[in-house]
């Protein structure tokens, strides 16, 4: 008995100790409750009024500009206003003063150029609501709203003026249930100039489709603000404003003149000749500063959705027989083909607005001679006094590869093998240069990996280069004039700006600075120097070997005019699959030799002419390019002697009045197994990267 009686105890003391507890915590949430309340009381209590019975209305960010090294404008923002109506205040608003419908309605009309039927008929259908996009979308302008206010102005005033006079008979009518958003649209002054490096906006400017609007979009858009309001605990209806915060100003090394020149030349150059597709792009070789980016397909940014007024109704029929998708699809001919219609439309106008400077991927051809050269001469491989014979062709494992030269090119040096563009005397040279010392340089120079330039969709080419390992006989081979391995133009232009720059790779880059709305400067985008990847001493003598390419040379068709110098290659790549006659012919160089200002790199995809390996139309394209450069550079005649001199008693002129094929070879291949691009690199190709 005694034992039940203390267990009942024990029970009630851990009864009163568990209520105890619960009691405690209760005062201490309750507390806690009290602080919060106490502090920020005032902040919850607008919140949960805004929520219960308050509106809010968003305050839009005005985007920021972007714009050239000149200042001028390449992309700006205009404030617009989307027309709000409030029919359920407007229906109230009737019924206590009658006519006060008819009058707003006269007045929009007026001021909107809008039937005043429609309006009318808008106010009477959704009596209901109070908040109705009027046409869905009607946007007005800035000067539209401001008639509006005139007018709504006015009418306030005669109406007090007629009422001040006319006690019996006072006008009671009112202008009410109309309001705007405040919005801006993004213009594009220049409207198809650089476009495929601005890009563009989604309609509200919320989101960048492409180019510096797509990459700098946080910083261009800026942050919205908002205006709410609420009713305190008077019964007074207050409001509280977060003020938006502008987009920034992105400047750019972007030079919107040379971009007007060069749309112009290839305007012209595709009227006189043609070709598939044309993309120029010039550089600061100094410092990695991209200057302009040009091509055939350039597309109005202030109409992006007319791309397919590009292109034929039997076209649009067929997308897939265009140039565009065959090229961004080769080698998978099926994917494309079992694509719908739209789809294929979709893919079309991706490949339009697709930069190929930056996402297109392609052979370089005897462009990349000089870069071999470089490797050899920076390793002390290969000597300036060296000789390498020619007798027409060499043979590499079962393959026989021709020189393209019809004459015999005989014992050149390396300065000759460039300047005559010799695929013999180039693969004699990567038989000493080596794999691992071949790869090691693709490396220095950055192939087969991105430039790290401020602008979407650079292509990863990766996959696109042989590493050492996968270096054998007949892959040096071809290699070592360009052909078994892809770049992007803007890869090549960086790489061969430091054979000219003094040995110094920059990373490619568009924006200089970011400034705010008062011109305050926010960032600083200097230069970035990679690495260094050849001496001043390569340096100098590749300036002179590839000035030798457009005097005595392959490239002496654009050779410049007295007093001017100009160092550069030519190049042509016969695209795959091989035999089909089909080539991608270029020339890169720097003007002028002794001082670089600009690089221009120019690229014709197919051109219209009875033999495509030829570089006579990418040398035809670059001459009247630089004809108008010359000047708007500042580039004049050296009217002293030349400082830049080089005895070129020794050197022979190239044979011919053209490089035949830019430096292409001709290859035997008995078993057609010659494998110029591994099968993986070609599946990993994707529409955007072509």
């Amino acid at each position: 008995m005694i034992k039940k009686k203390r267990n009942k105890i024990h029970t009630f003391e851990r009864l009163a100790i568990l209520l105890l507890v619960i009691g405690l915590s209760l005062i201490i949430c309750l507390g806690r409750a009290c602080n919060l309340v106490y502090k920020n009381g005032s902040e919850y209590y607008h919140k949960a009024l805004s929520q219960a019975t308050g509106s809010g209305t968003v305050i839009a960010a005005r985007p920021g500009n972007i714009v050239d090294a000149n200042g001028t404008l390449l992309a700006s923002s205009k404030k617009v206003y989307r027309l709000i109506l409030d029919p359920k205040v407007m229906a109230e608003t009737e019924e206590t003063y009658p006519g006060s419908t008819d009058k707003t309605v006269s007045l929009m009309s007026e001021a909107f150029g809008i039937e005043a039927t429609e309006l009318a008929g808008c106010f009477r259908d959704n009596s209901k609501l109070s908040y109705v996009r009027f046409g869905g979308n009607t946007i007005l302008s800035e000067e539209q709203v401001e008639t509006w206010n005139t007018l709504v102005q006015n009418f306030q005033d005669e109406k007090t003026q007629w009422n001040k006079t006319h006690n019996e008979d006072k006008i009671r009518t009112r202008v009410a249930g109309v309001w705007f958003e405040e919005e801006y649209r993004r213009e594009y002054p220049l409207d198809n100039v650089l476009s495929k490096v601005i890009g563009y906006t989604t309609e509200d400017t919320s989101q960048g489709i492409l180019g510096l609007e797509l990459y700098y979009n946080d910083t261009l858009h800026g942050t919205d603000g908002r205006e709410y309001s609420y009713v305190d605990e008077n019964g007074v209806i207050k409001s509280e404003v977060t003020a938006a915060a502008d987009g920034l100003n992105v400047e750019t090394s972007l030079d919107a003149n040379v971009a007007e020149m060069l749309q112009d030349t290839i305007a012209d150059f595709m009227e006189n000749v043609g070709a598939k597709r044309v993309n120029i792009l010039v550089t600061d070789p100094n410092d990695g500063r991209v200057i302009a980016m040009a091509s055939d397909t350039d597309f109005s940014l202030n109409e992006p959705s007319r791309i397919a007024d590009m292109f034929t109704e039997e076209e649009l029929q067929d997308p897939a027989s265009t140039f565009l998708l065959q090229e961004a699809f080769r080698g998978r001919m099926d994917q494309l083909e079992s694509m719908s219609v739209e789809k294929q439309r979709e893919a079309l106008i991706q490949q339009v607005q697709s930069n190929y400077a930056v996402s297109g991927t392609f052979e370089p051809g005897s462009t990349g001679k000089s870069l071999t050269l470089a490797a050899g001469i920076e390793e002390k491989i290969i000597g300036t006094d060296d000789r390498f014979y020619c007798d027409g062709s060499i043979l590499v494992d079962k393959y026989t590869i021709h020189c393209h030269q019809e004459d015999l090119c005989g014992d050149l040096n390396p300065m000759e093998a460039l300047g005559r563009s010799c695929n013999v005397a180039f693969v004699r040279m990567n038989e000493r240069i080596g794999p691992d010392i071949f790869s090691k340089y693709q490396e220095i120079f950055n192939l087969g990996q991105k430039t790290g330039i401020d602008l979407p969709g650079e292509a990863n080419t990766a996959s696109l280069i042989y590493k050492s390992d996968g270096l054998h006989a007949i892959e040096m081979a071809t290699n070592s004039f360009g052909q078994g391995y892809n770049v992007t133009m803007l890869q090549l232009a960086a790489a061969y700006a430091s054979l000219v720059n003094g040995g110094y790779y920059y990373e490619p880059h568009v924006v200089t600075r970011i400034t705010d709305s008062a011109g305050n400067v926010v960032s600083e985008h200097d230069p970035v120097l990679v690495r260094r990847t050849i001496s001043e001493e390569t340096s100098e003598y590749m300036k002179e070997a590839l000035r030798y390419v457009t005097t005595k040379g392959t490239a002496c068709l654009i050779a410049p005019k007295e007093g001017y110098t100009l160092a550069g290659k030519t190049g042509a790549a016969e695209k795959l699959p091989r035999g089909t006659g089909k080539y991608i012919v270029s020339f890169i160089g720097v003007v002028p030799v002794e001082a670089p200002k600009f690089l221009i790199y120019v690229a014709v995809d197919e051109p219209d002419v009875e033999d495509q390996s030829s570089s006579v139309p990418a040398q035809q394209l670059v001459h009247d390019c630089l004809d108008k450069l010359y000047s708007y550079f500042n580039i004049y005649p050296e009217t002293e002697d030349d400082a830049y001199s080089y005895d070129w008693s020794k050197l022979r002129d190239s044979s011919g009045d053209s490089d035949s094929a830019g430096g292409e070879s001709f290859i035997d291949d008995p078993d057609g197994s010659v494998n110029w691009i591994e099968d993986t690199a070609s599946e990993n190709e994707s529409p955007s990267e072509e």
